[in-house]
């Protein structure tokens, strides 16, 4: 009897603990806006452009350096201080958006483009 006992609190607490924390790919799952965002800026260009610029330099070698500079229609973010990091431009109104590439803005899923700006479609 006291075997039973045992097995069976046991088993309920067993129980107890699994329903109280949800499994990790629930808790974990992104939202429909959360997955476009990352699909979207998985297939941005970095906007970066190189040019080759002479310096003053008494090795000839070191004379030539190239530079990186940000593209036409991409500005520098001032949030990478240190590195390159370059954002496109969208000249129209991309709120409920995304910059995508000069002025090419991608609405959220629930959202579509209309009249220079996204629009809820509900």
């Amino acid at each position: 009897m006291h075997k039973k006992v045992i097995y069976l609190a046991f088993i309920i607490v067993a129980i107890v603990s699994v329903q109280s924390y949800p499994q990790f790919w629930k808790m974990n799952t992104m939202s429909e806006k959360d997955r476009f965002i990352l699909d979207v800026k998985s297939t941005m260009s970095a906007g970066i452009c190189y040019k080759k610029v002479q310096a003053k330099a008494s090795d000839p070698e070191l004379r030539i350096r190239t530079v990186s500079f940000c593209c036409d229609g991409y500005k520098r973010n001032p949030l990478s201080p240190h590195l390159v990091k370059c954002d496109p431009v969208c000249n129209e109104d991309c709120s409920y958006g995304i910059c995508s590439a000069p002025d090419t803005c991608e609405c959220f899923p629930g959202y579509e483009r209309k009249g220079g700006r996204c629009e809820s479609i509900y």
